[in-house]
């Protein structure tokens, strides 16, 4: 598909997701919300899901680019430990045994980087430097997809430690448009994003 190609989807997806995310929350001149509360949490939350969804595929994209030799934006490639004959080829052997990649988890796309390319080329130092946020990006879409005690219990610690303010019955709703304290007048949701957004420009740019 190609690096830049990937990049470009990445970003279009994620602008078509802030764009329902503004509709969700577009005001009359009054003030009020011209969509109701529980029908703004969803659209908010299902964009989410897109988003995140975006991020695996990007990630998936781009990866067996690499396998497949194309070069980065930038017309680099890697040093790569493996020759496989086709696209298709290539998703086989990033499976192996099992039955998918979980591209959610930025441990195994890291290990899975080290043993297909030299030093884990820019999926390995690039995942590592915001691993911490891509976990806390799993916990918020776990929450958000299936709400139970558990997902509801670590979202909860998720929101008191980057709000800094204890935190019972969160939503991912609740969190990813709250004010993050450490970025003034930016949403946990756009700090997120433009820590993504980087991550993917590097990646692509390799």
């Amino acid at each position: 598909m190609g690096l830049q190609q990937n990049l470009d989807n990445f970003r279009n997806s994620v602008a078509e997701c802030q764009q329902f995310i503004t509709y969700a929350h577009n005001r009359y001149t009054s003030g009020g919300y011209k969509v109701q509360a529980s029908l703004r949490k969803f659209i908010s939350e299902s964009s989410f899901l897109k988003l995140f969804i975006a991020w695996e595929k990007f990630l998936e994209e781009s990866f067996i680019d690499y396998l497949m030799n194309e070069q980065s934006i930038l017309g680099n490639r890697p040093a790569k430990f493996a020759n496989p004959i086709d696209r298709e080829h290539a998703q086989k052997l990033l499976i192996g045994t099992q039955k998918y990649v979980d591209w959610s988890n930025p441990e195994i796309t890291r290990r899975l980087s080290i043993i297909y390319f030299h030093q884990g080329y820019v999926f390995n130092s690039e995942l590592g430097a915001i691993q911490t946020d891509l976990f806390d990006l799993k916990t918020i879409r776990n929450s958000a997809a299936h709400l139970s005690s558990t997902t509801s219990s670590q979202l909860d610690a998720l929101s008191t430690r980057l709000l800094r303010t204890p935190c019972h019955g969160y939503t991912a709703y609740d969190l990813l448009f709250s004010l993050d304290p450490l970025n003034a007048g930016q949403t946990i949701l756009n700090k997120y994003i433009t820590v993504l957004d980087i991550t993917a420009e590097k990646i692509a740019n390799g």
